[in-house]
């Protein structure tokens, strides 16, 4: 009994290997299937105490100790059983060098970096030859090189390839060949990263799920770690946190939505930790992701079976090389950023026309802003609803446009057919003509006269803003990514023309949407930084426009930090602006009137303050005149100012 006591431990891993579990602790009987029925009732009892055995079936009456089980389940003899399992295990006085707990047992794992197994994956090495792991293999498109350098095995106990992770044989995975079954892992032993020496082998390294990706990799020539399916990202972190890496990672994750979704989140966390990481899965397995399709490619072992290695070396070759060349143009950029080389580059941008002032073609407003917009900042515009935040916008940036700077406006409160009647509505006011936005919306309700007006202001809205304005882009809405996707690929196909990329207008932020369970807060913070990276990536302007709260609409008084729920964006924008109603102030600018006070024609009077100038500008103020009917700001002189009217 002293081997059968020593060898009993090992009985759970060899029942998990073999049955599937139903309820709890308890499992169907591989020999006979009963366990499996409608009520999913386990027949099969591990460490059984009848007769001291270490398992029984209830159904078949079959049980024994971990030598019957073996000899039954593959139709061997008893001393064929006994070869195989003590070979696999050990014996008393040669125990093997990892431990499988039964039950409840107190007995401590071993820790960590403890395990070799090089003894048992030379074994296995040496028994691939004509074995059916062997045929798994190259049914998968391996060569029988690869298959040695990799140290591929077999395991004939068990029916499974082996796939040892690292150098030290400190773990194995275990794939088996038999349909149904996708693999095994060793109980009691935490899975590592696999391959990790080739984070640190050359330029260039790729992250796949499985060790057959990476080994379908090596094969055509390139390296790859494997984090052993999406959710293993952190034993690449660990990794890194350890020994952190000069290559470049190049993801080549599975081309499905788990894949897709860790490579988004696994790019994010590498980037923020500073590593040089790109996203490679479309490069390697093509743009393909209807699963039907016969172009389509799942992982890199797919694309090496259906492909071949020459197309995959291709591919892979290909997406190293832009790598590489990305990263260069990256360390190339920031060597002019840093050292001596900085201030080169510094006196030779101001002396260009960088950072030109932008007018806004409203002399008040420029001199108060001191000439204009400066590319590669962030401006907010806020202020209670109704005051006429929108329309401003609108006067400005048409006028912008006008003057010839492309701009994209996304208003996230209104369709693209609302936002232009606002627009022919002011156009129709300059025309001599008063068109409310309802009009304009109700075009078969249009008088003859009606018509004359509305194509003409549209005709010169054609001619003079639409080339250089895009009002609400079909398919974008509110998404924050959709956007960001959208103005880049914009200030790309700007930047390929030779033109500058197009000024951004997002109408309002609070109305801004982030990903799945991302709160608002988050959102809005991302939004930020984000928008402010694409202003300074492609030497634009971001303009944002942002609600107050309510305490600042209640009393009509606008402060920098007026913004509701906006998360301190104070502190982000580099210019903030305020619309208020004038007379909410007297002249000495106390606290006159609360605007439920005011008249809707005192309410025509808006003042435009600067509330935060990073590079000067601040406390400064613009009276504007304001027609809500027809949408239209004209600037005031004093002697027409409000108080002076009033």
């Amino acid at each position: 009994m002293a081997e059968l006591n020593e060898l009993k431990r090992y009985l759970k891993d060899e029942i998990e290997r073999s049955t599937t579990k139903s309820k709890g602790k308890l499992y169907h009987c591989p020999l006979c299937g009963s366990g499996t029925g409608a009520n999913k009732t386990g027949a099969l009892s591990i460490d059984s105490k009848k007769n001291n055995e270490a398992w029984r079936c209830f159904s078949c009456g079959q049980g024994g100790d971990i030598f019957d089980f073996y000899a039954a389940l593959h139709q061997v003899s008893a001393s064929e059983a006994a070869r195989a399992l003590l070979a696999r295990y050990g014996s008393p006085e040669q125990p093997a060098p990892y431990a499988v707990h039964i039950g409840s047992s107190a007995e401590a794992e071993p820790p960590a970096g403890a395990h070799d197994y090089s003894q048992d994956i030379e074994r296995f090495a040496a028994a691939l030859a004509g074995s059916p792991g062997e045929a798994y293999l190259t049914g998968r498109g391996l060569t029988l090189e690869t298959i040695k350098d990799c140290m591929f095995g077999y395991d004939a106990a068990h029916g499974t390839v082996t796939m040892p992770y690292n150098r030290e044989g400190t773990y194995y995975g275990q794939r088996n060949t038999r349909e149904g079954i996708k693999h095994y892992n060793l109980t009691g032993v935490d899975i590592p990263l696999y391959n990790p020496a080739a984070l640190y082998s050359g330029k260039v390294c790729f992250v796949v799920e499985s060790p057959i990706c990476a080994a379908s990799i090596k094969q055509a020539g390139g390296q790859a770690v494997a984090i052993s399916g999406t959710s293993g990202a952190n034993r690449l972190y660990t990794q890194l946190a350890k020994k952190p890496t000069q290559a470049a990672l190049i993801l080549a994750l599975d081309n499905d939505e788990a894949g897709q979704k860790a490579a988004a989140e696994i790019g994010a966390r590498l980037e923020a930790d500073g590593i040089f990481v790109v996203n490679g899965t479309a490069a390697i397995m093509g743009d393909e992701k209807d699963k039907a399709s016969a172009g389509y490619r799942n992982d890199i072992n797919e694309v090496l079976q259906k492909d071949g290695t020459e197309a995959l070396k291709a591919a892979i070759d290909d997406a190293t090389r832009a790598t590489l060349e990305a990263r260069s143009a990256q360390d190339a950029e920031r060597q002019e950023r840093t050292g001596a080389n900085m201030i080169d580059t510094f006196l030779e941008a101001v002396q260009t026309r960088r950072y030109e002032p932008m007018p806004t073609g409203i002399s008040d407003i420029d001199r108060a802003i001191g000439g204009g917009f400066i590319r590669q900042q962030i401006v907010l515009l806020g202020a209670a609803p109704g005051v006429g935040k929108t329309a401003l916008a609108q006067w400005i940036f048409e006028g912008m446009a006008k003057a010839g700077t492309s701009c994209i406006f996304l208003n996230l409160e209104m369709a693209q057919e609302q936002i232009l009647a606002r627009s022919i509505s002011r156009i129709a006011a300059r025309q001599g003509a008063t068109l409310k936005t309802t009009d304009i919306l109700q075009g078969y309700k249009w008088t003859a006269e009606q018509r004359q007006q509305v194509t003409a202001a549209a005709e010169v809205y054609r001619k003079e803003i639409a080339p250089r304005m895009i009002y609400n882009p079909q398919g974008i809405g509110s998404n924050l990514d959709a956007i960001l996707a959208y103005i880049s690929k914009e200030a790309q196909r700007a930047e390929a023309a030779g033109e500058a990329a197009p000024i951004c207008v997002l109408d309002y932020l609070q109305l801004v949407t982030g990903k799945e369970r991302e709160d608002a807060t988050a959102a809005i913070k991302r939004a930020v930084f984000d928008l402010k990276a694409y202003a300074v990536k492609y030497n634009t302007l971001v303009f944002i426009i942002i609600a107050h709260n309510r305490e600042s609409n209640k009393s009509g008084t606008v402060t920098m930090d007026a913004g509701r729920d906006t998360s301190a964006l104070e502190y982000s924008a580099d210019l903030q602006l305020a619309l208020s109603f004038t007379l909410c102030k007297d002249e000495d600018g106390k606290k006159a009137k609360s605007p439920n006070q005011l008249t809707d024609d005192e309410k025509r009077f808006v003042t435009l303050t600067v509330t935060k100038g990073r590079f000067g500008g601040g406390g400064k103020t613009v009276d504007l005149y304001f027609n809500g009917e027809t949408m239209t700001y004209t600037q005031t002189a004093p002697e027409k100012s409000a108080r002076a009217r009033l």
